[in-house]
């Protein structure tokens, strides 16, 4: 090995030790045209073995990517490689890190297919009121206002209307809830539970 590259050694190793075991760490001997570490090897190559290929040599400056790289079995990586010198700014050596991406890929496509058959649940501003009565009174005079109409003039199946209205604002989702719209639409606990029951097998 180059003994310009030993004092990366240790930094490779750290950057294998963090990262196991999805990151892999190359490093090259230019000159030698050899494979000098390897850290979480994503295939058979070991130390000493000869380069296969040129590594992504960087056009400007001293490194390159992130770019995506193609791995065994249908993997994929980013990868990026850092050009190494010496005293004397010669180039010596390649530092090579492959990320892994296919276990991210795996997570984000299972987090969309979860994401994606989760309905919307309105998110009820009862529960961010500090006198729920007082909201759902306000709700029922919307109601009202929009058929217009009054309490005592409501058909009973405006009544069911109104049930069902506030079960999609969220209000029965509240402890009590039924008891006091029971009593604001004077019907029975047993109605209200039955024209929920409905909807909700609706």
């Amino acid at each position: 090995m180059n003994p310009a590259l030993k004092p990366y050694l240790p930094v490779c190793e750290a950057i294998g030790k963090l990262f196991a075991p999805n990151v892999e760490v190359v490093l090259h001997d230019l000159e030698a045209k050899k494979l000098v570490f390897i850290a979480n090897a994503f295939t058979k190559r070991r130390a000493g073995d000869a380069m296969l290929s040129q590594p992504k040599v960087p056009e400007n400056g001293d490194w390159v990517g992130p770019y995506d790289k193609n791995l065994e079995e249908g993997k994929s990586a980013k990868a990026v490689t850092v050009m190494l010198k010496d005293a004397q700014e010669k180039p010596v050596g390649m530092l090579c890190i492959n990320y892994d991406i296919t276990p991210a890929k795996a997570l984000m496509e299972s987090l969309k297919s979860i994401v994606g058959c989760v309905q919307p649940v309105p998110s009820p501003g009862a529960f961010f009121s500090q006198n729920w009565k007082e909201h759902t009174d306000e709700l029922i005079a919307q109601f009202l206002s929009e058929r217009n109409v009054s309490l005592q003039g409501l058909s009973a199946n405006e009544k069911r209307e109104l049930v069902v209205s506030l079960e999609a604002q969220g209000t029965f989702a509240i402890r009590n809830a039924v008891g006091y719209v029971c009593g604001v639409l004077a019907v029975s606990r047993a109605t209200i539970y039955n024209w929920l029951k409905q909807q909700r097998e609706a």
